[in-house]
């Protein structure tokens, strides 16, 4: 009888520790696309690797006006990957400019 609790304390242990150690999928990357047209300023230019929070001004462009935000972080996290440098000319609205690791 005791051998059959044992196995029995055994697989409910492995049960619930299974679930424990699975690793977490990785997050899907969040794609952060441009409001704005112009050329790309060195200004506030995000990097790679660059830790950001919803909100955050990612590039800013050179306008008819002035300079102005053409996009923001849309989640908190990591950016990935910047697609855009010093100088791009952003032509569309809804470029794609940043990709972010959410957290």
């Amino acid at each position: 009888m005791r051998t059959f609790a044992a196995i029995g304390l055994a697989v409910g242990i492995a049960l619930l520790w299974a679930p424990m150690s699975a690793p977490a999928a990785p997050k899907a990357l969040v794609e952060v696309k441009a409001t704005l047209r112009g050329e790309v300023l060195a200004e506030g230019l995000a990097k790679a690797g660059d830790s950001v929070n919803e909100g955050d001004p990612l590039v800013f462009v050179k306008t008819q006006t002035g300079r102005a935000v053409a996009a923001r972080a849309t989640v908190d996290g990591r950016v990935a990957e910047m697609l855009v440098g010093l100088g791009t000319v952003i032509r569309d609205l809804g470029t794609v400019v940043a990709r972010i690791e959410p957290k």
